[in-house]
C-alpha cells in the first residue's frame, strides 16, 4: 500500500517536472519566433503567402498578396497563443488540485496575458520590427481560447468519469 502511494507520488512528480519543462520550451520557442528580424520575418510571411495565393487565385494581386499574408499573421498570432494558453492551463491544472485549480486557471490566463503584451512590447527594440496593440489583442484570445478549451477538456472528463462511473 505504501508502496503503491510513494509511486504514485513520483508519477505525479514526473509528469509536474515534464510539464514545466515543456512549458518552458514553449515559452522559448515563442521569443525565437517572437525576436526575429523584421526584414527576415517580412520574408518568410511573404513568402508563404504568394504560395498560398498562387493556389488559391489563378493570377494574385499584389492586395491579394497582401490580404492573404495579413491573414496568416493573424493566424499564426492565434494558432501560437492557442497552444500556449493550452499548455500553461495544463501545467496549472496538474500542480493545482481541488479549488485552487480556478487560482491555476486565472494564474495561467495572467501569464498568457503577460506573454502576450511582453512578446509585442520588446519587438520595438528590434530592428524592422514595432508594438501592435492588435498582435497582443489576437495573442491574448488565442491565449483565452486555449485555456478554455483546456478547462471544457477538464469537465467533459470529469462528467464522462461520473457518467461511467
Amino acid at each position: 500500500m505504501k508502496q503503491n502511494k510513494h509511486r504514485n507520488l513520483m508519477l505525479e512528480l514526473a509528469v509536474v517536472v515534464a510539464s514545466i519543462l515543456a512549458l518552458m520550451l514553449l515559452v522559448y520557442f515563442v521569443m525565437i519566433v517572437s525576436f526575429q528580424n523584421g526584414v527576415r520575418s517580412t520574408n518568410v510571411t511573404m513568402q508563404l503567402a504568394e504560395r498560398v495565393a498562387m493556389a488559391v487565385f489563378d493570377n494574385p494581386e499584389q492586395d491579394q498578396i497582401k490580404t492573404v499574408s495579413l491573414m496568416i499573421r493573424y493566424g499564426a498570432h492565434l494558432a501560437l497563443f492557442f497552444v500556449v494558453g493550452l499548455v500553461t492551463a495544463f501545467v496549472s491544472m496538474v500542480i493545482f488540485r481541488g479549488y485552487f485549480r480556478i487560482v491555476g486557471v486565472l494564474l495561467s490566463g495572467a501569464a498568457c496575458y503577460l506573454m502576450a503584451y511582453y512578446t509585442e512590447y520588446f519587438k520595438q527594440y528590434i530592428d524592422g520590427r514595432h508594438f501592435q496593440m492588435t498582435d497582443v489583442q489576437l495573442n491574448w484570445y488565442g491565449g483565452l481560447a486555449g485555456i478554455s478549451c483546456m478547462v471544457a477538456s477538464y469537465f467533459m472528463n470529469r462528467l464522462l468519469v461520473k457518467l461511467s462511473g
